[in-house]
């Protein structure tokens, strides 16, 4: 092309025309050529990256459940995403009314945990509820406690005492793990269950286990056969979780056959023991006194 001048001027006006100088002509071309292919190349390389990135961040969003993650109400849950509950509930007690700050809390493996904050200048009492199966209350003074309630599964109540009035808020207990089993008599089929309510002169006990035994050998049953302990509910419940109803739940070779409901003789925390009642499959109770034993319906 060096030995044809006529076909180099062609070409010089061929590239003044598309934009380049005239006096650039052949070589500007060929250098906006390469920029041109360089930003080809850095819109790919781009490209690339950002859907690289893009699979990043939807992998880290569908990824495994967060145990961590706090409770959403199900108005505001992601429409096919599980929301992850905590399994301790905050529960804030203030003179302008009570706060929970998540709408549900599942269960540890030994019942709810609540994390109370008395923010009154007085002690006041924090109660759960749960309508006709569970009542529990403790007293707190101001600072921030721990309550354990080994309450059943389901839509609760929590609430503490306000100025002379109880103020409460709803919070839903999901049993996420499956912990909770429905306590129960295991009475044969060809059984009934039946229930003691004068229990005669029984004496107090220093535990609910001691009071138990107590008063089932009192009626003439053979303790040494028997296991005693908290009431089947969660794997890991304790006896002596604040309830309206405690009561201790009394194995026969491996199946329930009563259930011995105690009070406290006084509201010390170290108050002994007495029993109140006991409900039990008839075939257990056979072995004690039944005039006093009323069958249930």
């Amino acid at each position: 092309m060096k030995g044809d001048p006529d076909l180099r001027a062609r070409l010089e006006r061929l590239a003044s025309n598309a934009g380049d100088p005239p006096e650039r002509g052949l070589d500007r071309v060929a250098a906006r050529r390469h920029r041109r292919l360089r930003r080809r190349r850095g819109a790919v390389v781009t490209a690339a990256a950002l859907a690289v990135l893009l699979g990043a961040v939807l992998l880290v969003t569908d990824g495994g459940p967060d145990d961590n993650q706090v409770a959403v109400s199900p108005a505001g849950r992601p429409s096919g995403t599980a929301a992850q509950l905590p399994d301790v509930v905050d529960f804030h007690c203030r003179s302008d009314g009570p706060a929970i700050p998540v709408a549900s809390v599942r269960p540890q493996s030994d019942g709810m945990h609540i994390r109370v904050f008395n923010e009154l200048s007085t002690s006041t009492e924090v109660r759960v509820v749960k309508e006709d199966e569970w009542t529990g209350r403790r007293t707190f003074s101001p600072g921030m406690w721990s309550m354990r309630q080994p309450v059943p599964p389901g839509t609760l109540r929590i609430g503490c005492e306000i100025a002379g009035r109880e103020r409460s808020l709803t919070v839903e207990l999901v049993d996420v793990h499956g912990y909770y089993q429905e306590p129960g008599l295991e009475c044969p089929s060809d059984d009934t269950e039946a229930e003691v309510t004068d229990l005669g002169r029984a004496e107090p006990g220093p535990s609910m286990s001691a009071t138990t035994y107590s008063v089932l050998q009192g009626r003439g049953l053979r303790v040494e056969e028997l296991r005693v302990g908290p009431p089947r509910g969660y794997p890991r419940q304790l006896l002596g979780d604040p309830t309206d109803d405690p009561k201790v739940q009394v194995n026969r070779r491996g199946d329930t056959v009563a259930f011995v409901h105690l009070q406290q003789t006084d509201d010390r925390p170290d108050a002994p023991w007495s029993a109140r009642a006991i409900e039990g499959c008839q075939s257990f109770l056979t072995a004690a006194p039944t005039t006093d034993t009323t069958v249930a319906a």
